[in-house]
């Protein structure tokens, strides 16, 4: 694991010289760090119109926590060319890791090290990307797969509602039972915007916002307008639980290991839809219930034995377990806190096309039974993996009057 990006950003808003920041969460190592660029052609360099004067360039790399040596090779080789000055003065550092190896960090690399607050970091990288690089660098877009789950589970609920508003259910008087009004699940469907696509906002309309960080756990900042924010909630059960429950029923040691069991897997095969308990007939609600509908996660697996199943299987039934749980305490906390925006980052969902396409699909189904999530307008962060490197770097090389 050792993927190698790189984001552009005004040369006049930064200080333009050698630099580097460490994040290290609970899985992984982000990596953020400016470095002496040599000086090429536009066809080499991709640069014209003297972009390669106006801009710099932060490189970005991921790492696991187990491989943080290959880090620091690849940290000393990238900045052989840029002299000694970025050893000097004092180095951020952000995430449980910076102090749990901020001995090793000064000593492998010959660094005086601080570490600064997580949450800040965050809040201040999305911040300065969202107003100063173009928004169609600033989103990931939707998969065709994930595009066709939403528009195959909203179909679903159309045809759901349409039943429920059907003269043969009005002239029974079905009872429902407490379930929400047909009318109000149309409307909901009919206005929900699913907005993880590249469409622009302006800076302003941003917020108030959700910046959630979808890593090793999950954790929720409610960001105002003026910058300030406060942590509203946060689940333990996300990409460290995947990967620990993972391993348990897969065998997998990786995460990469893991997402690619579950892009390959059938959760169909393992969990309890719709399709399997009900026959499709009949004048009562559950006679019509979705059939992509999950009804019980992992339950078809009662009474068996783990060999009963296909490991690529088990990891996609687990995965939408994670998914789930992490929508419901978004939206839930969505609708408690009057927020209708939504930025997800983090490397389980950026390294993760299947969690993406998982969290979307299940924000249309939330979306037939709550008329506020239908609401929620959640974009995927491009980068957001490393968020909390980049805001730890920008303390060191952020321009004070560009520091808000």
């Amino acid at each position: 694991m050792a993927d190698l990006e790189f984001i552009e950003i005004p040369k006049a808003l930064v200080q333009d010289r050698p630099a580097f920041s460490f994040d290290i969460g609970g899985t992984c190592a982000k990596l953020a760090y400016i470095k002496a660029e040599p000086t090429c052609s536009a066809e080499e360099g991709g640069h014209s119109n003297g972009k390669a004067n106006q801009t710099v360039k932060i490189h970005l790399s991921l790492y696991t926590r187990d491989d943080l040596d290959r880090a620091f090779d690849h940290l000393q080789k990238s900045m052989s060319e840029s002299g000694d000055e970025w050893r000097k003065g004092v180095v951020t550092t952000t995430g449980i890791g910076g102090h749990q190896f901020k001995t090793k960090l000064s000593e492998e690399i010959g660094v005086q090290t601080k570490n600064v607050n997580e949450m800040s970091c965050f809040v201040q990288a999305f911040r300065f990307l969202c107003q100063n690089i173009p928004h169609e660098q600033l989103w990931m877009a939707p998969s065709e797969q994930g595009t066709e789950l939403m528009n195959r589970m909203r179909q679903q609920l159309h045809d759901f509602v349409e039943t429920l508003n059907s003269e043969d259910f009005i002239e029974k008087e079905v009872d429902l039972g407490g379930f929400p009004d047909a009318e109000g699940i149309s409307g909901a469907l009919d206005t929900m915007q699913t907005t993880n696509d590249k469409t622009e906002v302006t800076f302003e309309d941003m917020f108030p916002c959700f910046l959630v960080m979808v890593g090793s756990g999950q954790g929720i900042l409610l960001i105002e307008k003026d910058g300030s924010f406060k942590i509203v909630d946060g689940t333990n059960k996300c990409g460290r639980t995947f990967l620990g429950l993972g391993s348990l029923l897969t065998g997998a040691k990786s995460f990469e290991e893991l997402i690619d069991l579950a892009n390959k897997g059938d959760s169909t095969a393992v969990d309890e839809m719709g399709s399997d308990l009900t026959t499709g007939q009949g004048n009562d609600m559950y006679s019509v219930i979705p059939q992509d509908m999950l009804m019980f996660s992992f339950g078809k697996a009662c009474k068996q034995n783990i060999e009963s199943f296909n490991k690529k299987d088990l990891a996609r039934a687990l995965l939408n377990i994670i998914a789930m749980d992490f929508v419901q305490v978004v939206a839930l906390n969505a609708e408690v806190h009057n927020v209708q925006k939504v930025y997800m980052c983090g490397n389980f969902v950026n390294k993760a096309e299947v969690m993406r396409d998982e969290i979307s699909k299940i924000f249309v189904q939330r979306s037939g039974f709550s008329v506020w999530c239908s609401k929620i307008e959640y974009k995927f962060v491009q980068h957001g993996g490393f968020l909390g490197a980049i805001g730890a770097l920008l303390q060191t090389i952020q321009k004070s009057d560009e520091s808000k």
